[in-house]
């Protein structure tokens, strides 16, 4: 009894040896093929005509305005209320920018400050007033002033002089400040 489970087992791993050998053997024969590229683009060129012929008699805009009328009237509403809050959150932005235009903010540091001031508690021009007092260095007139009094340490002996805005300059006033050095 023995005998005979031993023998169809084997019959077993003998069929599975010839089967995993003929896999091998198949796999071995196939070989990747590549393309070159005016292969793959004449490729692409006949799957786009089928898929052109295919889409041929839709007319888009005729789906959209079926797909549209599709819609309920809950999920119409939804969509014009999501609008609606989106609008409204862009407007208090652009409000909150305005706000910190007028508050004499430096441009770059517009997005900065407005991020900063809104997450406080409060009303937001107290807010922004406050947050300008403790930091003013985000106020454009700070920049301006710290720009007119940027001096330069010569060392030595040498006294401070203030740096001279050259855009401010004449054709000749610069030619005469280029003669100095």
């Amino acid at each position: 009894m023995e005998n005979e489970n031993k023998e169809p087992v084997t019959q077993t791993e003998e069929k599975t040896e010839e089967t995993v050998t003929e896999s091998v053997e198949k796999a071995e024969k196939k070989e990747e093929k590549t393309f070159t590229q005016e292969e793959v683009n004449a490729m692409l060129k006949k799957e786009n005509a089928k898929m052109s012929k295919k889409y041929e008699g839709i007319d888009l805009d005729a789906y959209k305005e079926w797909k549209e009328n599709q819609k309920t009237a809950e999920q119409k509403q939804a969509e014009k209320e999501t609008e609606y809050q989106k609008t409204l959150t862009k407007n208090a932005e652009l409000e909150s920018e305005n706000k910190a235009f007028k508050a004499g903010v430096n441009k770059d540091d517009v997005d900065y400050v407005v991020f900063k001031v809104s997450k406080m508690d409060g009303d937001f021009e107290e807010n922004l007033a406050s947050f300008l007092e403790e930091n003013p260095k985000y106020l454009a007139s700070f920049n301006s002033e710290k720009e007119a009094t940027k001096t330069i340490d010569l060392g030595g002996e040498h006294k401070q002089t203030t740096t001279p805005d050259l855009s401010k300059m004449s054709y000749e006033e610069y030619k005469a400040y280029r003669k100095k050095k």
